[in-house]
């Protein structure tokens, strides 16, 4: 029996099961102790919280509602349309009042009833009619306030006045008692300057539907005003008078357990920061315990199917992870008498190394391998002062004592030949005063040199004959150079600049040498430009103009080809573009929610190249102007859809005259100035006269591509009577002066004749 357990202590299997074992066992101690002492406090927080978010919901939902009563007071009390009148001197003034009360019955409309009462007239008025006061007293009968109470708040309201929810019997609004919360408000901005009074009922099924809430837990909702209870939902039988003397005074949401008729309770209050209004919630404690111990039973079956799992699983891997064991084991020399499978690798092991230990004397002693180590500790600033770098590299042959020095990244092909260039043969030997040492990056696919030189042009010129010679060989290259340094400390600095400009390849001219001198660092004169491109396409879509849309992007990408960025410019510039367009464009579309899934992380990280951009921004654009227009967009344009049509026409036709005005146009359609302004930039999302200036920047920007025309001459053809205005307006809307337009025009048309 002894030397069964000594064999089964020295078994590779026992070892890996009883580890595993071990391993499981306390894992398994550490979730049984989340659940014990956790996962209660989870379960409890999880349940107030949801609570909570459902009393936020509540309350912002409430308080939008008396926000809006209360603007709507406002607004019309100072409205000079609404004046005060007494109903017997001018009878004819209430049915215009009613008319001009009908679009804030539409703003109002969770109100069952809306009226309103002038300060000295025994009248009230509401969207739909006109009644004395004395009648809608004796016609509205309130449970707990009397005919005089409620005279008396209307005659003198004060502040906003909020009525507890009451039994309201009344022939006005269906002939039956119902349930009516009433907020009375004064006639204007405060009560000092009140013309008079509001009167908001709202029936208790707008609160009902305020309450509802998929959460199934049996609990009573209120919403408590100066003390009182204004309405409630309540499912369980608790007297009112427990929630009011329990309720604790604070500005912030705070929980609190109280003990009532022997059972504990949760009672949740959430006061406004706003109103005098608190937003509470009565839960069973013993409803929380009850999810405590569902959760926690869950969870100690979960736990207890995990640990049998965990088992087999530790059984399994353990006599698979053995019988390697036993064959190395097997297979190494061992010395007599050691029964231990670890022991015997462990020795085997130690006798192989030993009799490797010439070879790898051997291998560390290699020159080609040490001066692979040499660059990469030099690249990574490992070596402290010059002297000892340049004795360093002398021991190992390497001439590395020059004034200049800068790293070259030249990327591998995909295909072809990938061995580095040997610097040290025709034509890179016939650089003088020049000494280079290479190696290879696997991790960015791509050769480094470190270049040693008696003078700046020499390392270019090295740089130049790479890209040159690796473009001969491959049909493309992408070569990238840092600065030159002078302090060799400087060299971590040196790989990051050519990492920079190696990244860079993706928007910058590859066809040439990448330098990290020609990049541009800063954004702040780009940025503005590239929006103002941004903008174009914008007219553009809101144009639907296929044709100028097409042109817009092709000058933004036109100014991206041309401009040497960064990495990081290059995706500000593309995020910022995609997401004005889509901001803009994707609410007034009726594929608006489609075109949101050009703007995921997924599609944006995958933009890294102009190319891509320009397939990118085209799907958007196509998916944007060829869309339907929304029912949203189309309400201004039900009104006057042929006029705003005909006034676009008449723009485009007339255009170039400089007697066109904004005042003109609505003069001849026979609109007021405003409400042309107003109709034209929601159907045309853009005002009249920046409509108007794109017509005349447009047709300026042909004559000037076309056309050997002056700046002047130019200015009077589209309507301009002085150049001064006109170039204003010009760089306003493309970012650049007509005389640099056109001087970009003729260079772009040069390039395209070279090529």
């Amino acid at each position: 029996m002894k030397q069964y357990f000594r064999r089964l202590r020295s078994s590779a299997f026992a070892r890996f099961a009883l580890s595993y074992v071990l391993i499981l066992a306390i894992v398994l101690a550490c979730m049984f102790a989340y659940i014990f002492f956790y996962v209660e406090r989870e379960v409890k927080e999880n349940t107030l919280n949801s609570h909570v978010n459902r009393l936020s919901r509540i309350a912002y939902q409430h308080e939008d509602y008396l926000t809006t009563i209360l603007n709507s007071a406002v607004q019309m009390g100072l409205s000079p349309d609404i004046q005060p009148f007494e109903f017997d001197q001018s009878p004819q003034k209430a049915y215009e009042l009613l008319q001009q009360m009908a679009p804030y019955a539409v703003t109002n409309s969770f109100c069952d009833q809306m009226f309103l009462c002038f300060a000295g007239d025994d009248y009230l008025y509401s969207p739909s009619s006109s009644l004395p006061l004395e009648m809608f007293l004796n016609l509205v009968r309130y449970e707990h306030v009397s005919p005089e109470e409620l005279q008396a708040m209307i005659r003198a309201p004060g502040a906003m006045t909020l009525l507890p929810a009451q039994r309201v019997e009344s022939t006005l609004i269906d002939g039956n008692a119902t349930d009516m919360v009433t907020i009375l408000a004064p006639l204007g901005a405060s009560a000092a300057s009140s013309k008079g009074t509001m009167i908001f009922m709202l029936g208790e099924h707008v609160y009902r539907t305020m309450f509802a809430d998929a959460i199934e837990d049996i609990n009573n909702t209120y919403i408590i005003h100066n003390g009182k209870v204004l309405i409630s939902s309540t499912d369980l039988d608790v007297p009112q008078e427990v929630i009011l003397s329990n309720l604790s005074a604070g500005s912030a949401y705070h929980s609190d357990a109280i003990t009532w008729n022997g059972e504990k309770w949760y009672l949740l209050n959430l006061p406004s920061s706003t109103w005098d209004l608190n937003y509470v919630t009565l839960l069973r404690a013993s409803a929380i315990i009850q999810s405590t111990r569902r959760s926690m039973v869950s969870a100690t079956l979960l736990v207890a199917g995990i640990g049998i799992v965990g088992l087999l699983v530790a059984l399994l891997l353990a006599r698979r992870n053995a019988r390697p064991i036993r064959e190395i084991a097997s297979m190494l020399p061992c010395k007599e008498g050691v029964m231990d499978e670890f022991s015997s690798i462990q020795t085997g092991i130690r006798e192989l190394s030993a009799r490797n230990t010439d070879l790898i004397t051997r291998l560390e002693r290699s020159l080609p391998m040490q001066r692979h180590d040499f660059v990469v500790q030099f690249m990574k600033g490992r070596y402290q002062a010059r002297e000892d770098v340049v004795a360093a590299a002398a021991a190992l042959g390497m001439s590395i004592d020059r004034p200049y020095y800068a790293i070259i990244l030249h990327g591998m092909q995909t295909q072809g030949d990938n061995q580095p260039f040997d610097l040290r043969k025709p034509p890179f030997d016939g650089i003088p005063g020049t000494a280079a040492f290479g190696v290879e990056l696997m991790a960015i696919k791509a050769h480094l040199y470190l270049v040693f030189s008696d003078t700046r042009e020499a390392i270019v010129r090295l740089a130049e004959v790479i890209h040159q010679q690796s473009t001969e060989r491959y049909g493309h290259a992408v070569v990238a150079l840092s600065d030159v340094q002078t302090d060799f400390a400087d060299a971590p600095s040196a790989y990051l600049e050519a990492a920079t400009a190696f990244d860079n390849r993706f928007v910058m001219d590859d066809s040439q040498l990448l330098s990290y001198a020609s990049i541009s660092t800063s954004i702040e004169d780009i940025l503005p430009q590239a929006r103002r491109l941004t903008d174009a396409i914008d007219q553009a879509l809101s144009l639907r103009d296929h044709a100028r849309l097409s042109g817009r992007i092709d000058d933004l990408l036109n100014f991206l080809r041309h401009t040497n960025m960064s990495a990081f410019a290059f995706r500000l510039i593309y995020n910022d573009a995609i997401d004005k367009l889509l901001r803009r464009h994707a609410v007034t579309y009726a594929s608006g929610q489609s075109v949101m899934a050009y703007y995921d992380i997924f599609t944006l990280s995958s933009c890294q190249s102009i190319d891509d951009l320009d397939q990118l921004l085209r799907r958007l654009c196509a998916s944007i102007i060829d869309a339907p227009v929304a029912d949203a967009t189309a309400l201004v344009a039900e009104e006057t859809p042929s006029v705003i049509s005909q006034v676009a026409d008449y723009m485009r036709v007339h255009f170039a005259d400089p007697e066109l005005s904004i005042s003109a146009i609505a003069e001849a359609f026979e609109m007021p100035t405003a409400r042309l302004s107003l109709a034209f930039k929601d159907e045309m999302h853009m005002s009249p006269l920046e409509y108007l200036t794109l017509l005349r920047v447009e047709r300026s920007k042909e004559l000037l591509a076309a056309t050997e025309m002056s700046i002047k001459e130019i200015a009077a053809e589209v309507g301009y009577y002085d150049a001064s205005s006109f170039i204003r307006r010009f760089k306003q809307m493309t970012g650049a002066t007509p005389l640099q337009y056109r001087r970009s025009k003729e260079e772009s048309n040069d390039a395209h004749a070279d090529s």
